[in-house]
């Protein structure tokens, strides 16, 4: 049986994933699965990697990879599943996932809400 610690005011932070609040809140994503809102969540953590790695095109957009295995992996989802929760993140306009060919994996692009209430960085302006 796994151990467990109590959480206090002394405990070290725990690493996280964000997930940004207009997953939970937004009328026209209330119907995406919580699968769906994971995945997002773990795009997001790799897109602020690539953009720390200069993952970057030239007109700003944060090019990321996430392969069809890793989300299985992550979720705990079989390949099919994966591939259902990848298909719900396209149609609800969160993703853009664009094929190289040749076994390469997709080239994906996260979107969000224009309304969505979003947190700059310091001397940062928001555009949404």
């Amino acid at each position: 049986m796994k151990t467990f610690c109590k959480l206090t005011a002394q405990s070290p932070a725990a690493s996280y994933v964000p997930l940004p609040r207009f997953l939970l809140q937004d009328e026209a994503l209330r119907d995406i699965s919580n699968d769906a809102k994971v995945l997002y969540a773990l795009l997001l953590d790799r897109a602020s990697i690539s953009r720390q790695n200069g993952y970057v095109e030239p007109d700003g957009t944060i090019r990321l990879y996430f392969t069809l295995e890793q989300a299985q992996t992550k979720l705990h989802r079989s390949r099919q599943s994966a591939t259902r929760i990848f298909r719900e993140l396209e149609y609800s306009g969160l993703i853009v996932r664009r094929k190289q060919g040749l076994g390469k994996p997709a080239l994906i692009t996260l979107n969000y809400p224009a309304d969505a209430k979003l947190i700059a960085k310091e001397g940062e302006d928001v555009q949404a």
